[in-house]
């Protein structure tokens, strides 16, 4: 078995590493977010590869001290003014939130998935990265890292996930987060069954115990997500009174609509040309940022 994020899923999947889910085998299925029943970046032509368990946002992030007026726009962290406070994370897909900005701030791009763009939408993302390359303290790569350079100060905001916000703020640093105006990115872990799985039955018992209400909850809890599991928000607030709200297990439907979640970027477009750029082009260009 594998747990991928959504930036994955469609590689093993187009790969032929990972096969179609017998979801009438998974009772808890049903109990899944309306929204992640068939989600993009594990169900290809109705075909289930993966059931989604976990997911987050990518919010920004900042010391409330440095930044008394609470940002509203990604521009922040683009913005020459905070040169050297910035960080954001090491990581290709990182090139989806520069082009859901951009998608917002230069309609004229044409940018209408992030996820999605030829090589001149491409070509504007990078050149936005490499102004903002200017302006990083350090690219992080494990939650950690982030949370480390908040507590020193060496960060005064970027872009994070619920975790960190809430590990800084139960360790006493002043920071607060949102969703911006132009929306967020997201991931969806996925728990998907090797193609040559020798045991494929003790892998629907895996995924069936995983996806147990108390299970969601208690994993939640212990690595800062949010269960896909619609029944494992009372679970949450069981173990911890409040963790529901928290980590926004009982979001709306229009909190989850801001969010464009994690997936694989390949060559056909949605709109059914095949002039887009797939994850290796983007591996190359996240290089080109860092250089």
């Amino acid at each position: 078995m594998v747990s991928a994020s959504g930036d994955a899923a469609l590689r093993l999947i187009f790969g032929h590493n990972v096969q179609p889910l017998n979801m009438s085998l998974i009772p808890a299925y049903n109990d899944l977010m309306p929204e992640l029943k068939e989600p993009s970046f594990n169900t290809v032509k109705g075909v289930h590869y993966g059931i989604s368990y976990e997911w987050g946002p990518n919010i920004l992030m900042w010391n409330t001290k440095v930044f008394p007026q609470a940002p509203t726009s990604w521009g922040v962290i683009y913005d020459k003014a905070h040169a050297g406070v910035v960080t954001v994370p090491d990581n290709p897909i990182q090139i989806a939130d520069a082009a859901l900005y951009l998608s917002h701030t230069k309609p004229d791009l044409g940018i209408t998935d992030p996820y999605e763009l030829t090589q001149p939408q491409m070509d504007a993302v990078v050149a936005l990265l490499k102004e903002q390359r200017a302006l990083v303290k350090k690219y992080w790569a494990l939650a950690s890292d982030e949370v480390d350079l908040f507590k020193s100060g060496d960060a005064q905001v970027g872009s994070a996930w619920p975790y960190q916000a809430n590990t800084l703020r139960a360790a006493g640093v002043p920071v607060q987060d949102t969703i911006p105006v132009e929306g967020a990115t997201g991931w969806a872990d996925s728990w998907m069954i090797s193609a040559h799985a020798e045991h494929p039955n003790c892998a629907y018992l895996w995924i069936n115990h995983v996806m147990t209400p108390k299970v969601q909850a208690q994993q939640a809890l212990s690595f800062g997500e949010t269960p896909g599991n619609t029944k494992a928000c009372a679970e949450m607030d069981a173990e911890q009174p409040g963790a529901c709200k928290q980590y926004h297990a009982d979001a709306s439907s229009a909190y989850f609509a801001s969010i464009k979640f994690w997936k694989t970027p390949v060559k056909s477009c949605g709109n059914g040309q095949n002039n887009c750029l797939d994850y290796g082009a983007w591996q190359r260009a996240w290089q080109q940022v860092k250089q």
